[in-house]
C-alpha cells in the first residue's frame, strides 16, 4: 500500500473476499517512503480470521480508504473464510487457484464508527460505545445549536439515495427530517440534516454541548438514526 494513500487519511476499510460484505476499520501511519503500520482494529481482524504468519494477504485498493483483501495459505491456494469454529478452516489441502468471475457487488455498510473523531473525548467514545449498527459522531457545538441545520454528516452508504429522508429517534422522541448530499468535490463524502433536525433538538432538549452518537440501524426504505447525547468535558 503506497504512502500516497496514508497521508490522505489514518485510517482504512477492508473487506475480506468472503461474500460477507463486512468492513473492518484499521488505524494506519505512515512507515517510511512506501509502507503503513496497521494499528487498532488490525489485532480483531487477525483473530477473527485466525491469520497465522505463514499466510499471504493480497490488497486491492477500491478507492478513497476501501480495500478489498484475499488471503492465501500459500501461494496460489486460497483458504477457506471461516471465522467461527476452531482452525480448522487454516487446514485445507492444497488446490488449484480459483478462477474469479467478475460479479456485481452489493452495496455494504461500514461497521464500527464510520466517521474519524477529531478530539479526545470523541475518540474515547468510539472506543467505548458498543453497537451492532455502523454509528458516527458528531460535536454538538454552541454554534450548531443555533443554526437550523447540522452539517458534515458522513454519508450512509451506498444504497442511500442524495436526498433521503430520516427519521430521528431518540427514545420515545421521534422526528422526520431530511438529509442532502453535499455535491462537488466533497459529495462522496457527507451531507447535511435538515427540516426537522432544529425541532428534534428542541424536543430532547439539547441546549448545551454535547456529542452525540449516532447509529445507523436501518437505511432502506428510509434511514433510521437512532441517536444518545453524550455529556463530555
Amino acid at each position: 500500500m503506497a504512502e500516497a494513500h496514508a497521508k490522505d487519511s489514518n485510517h482504512l476499510y477492508i473487506t475480506v473476499a468472503d461474500g460477507s460484505n463486512h468492513s473492518y476499520k484499521i488505524a494506519c501511519t505512515p512507515n517510511g517512503w512506501k509502507e503503513i503500520t496497521l494499528g487498532r482494529g488490525w489485532q480483531r481482524f487477525y483473530h477473527e480470521y485466525k491469520l497465522h504468519p505463514s499466510n499471504i494477504l493480497l490488497f486491492k485498493h477500491k478507492g478513497r480508504d476501501d480495500f478489498s483483501v484475499r488471503i492465501f495459505q500459500s501461494p496460489g491456494v486460497e483458504r477457506t473464510y471461516d471465522t467461527t469454529g476452531d482452525d480448522s478452516g487454516d487446514e485445507t489441502p492444497p488446490q488449484a487457484p480459483r478462477k474469479r468471475t467478475t460479479t456485481t457487488e452489493t452495496p455494504r455498510r461500514r461497521m464500527g464508527c464510520i466517521n474519524v473523531p477529531k478530539s479526545s473525548a470523541a475518540a474515547e467514545v468510539e472506543q467505548t460505545f458498543q453497537s451492532e449498527h455502523p454509528f458516527f459522531i458528531m460535536h454538538i457545538t454552541k454554534r450548531l445549536l443555533g443554526i437550523h441545520f447540522l452539517p458534515n454528516v458522513p454519508h450512509f452508504g451506498d444504497d442511500v439515495n442524495d436526498d433521503a429522508i430520516v427519521n430521528l429517534r431518540a427514545g420515545e422522541i421521534s422526528v422526520q427530517a431530511v438529509y442532502g448530499r453535499y455535491v462537488g468535490k466533497r459529495r462522496r463524502n457527507c451531507g447535511s440534516i435538515s427540516q426537522g433536525w432544529g425541532d428534534f433538538l428542541r424536543k430532547c432538549n439539547i441546549t448545551a454541548t454535547k456529542l452525540a452518537v449516532f447509529e445507523i440501524s436501518r437505511t432502506q426504505p428510509e434511514v433510521e438514526l437512532l441517536v444518545q447525547f453524550v455529556d463530555f468535558e
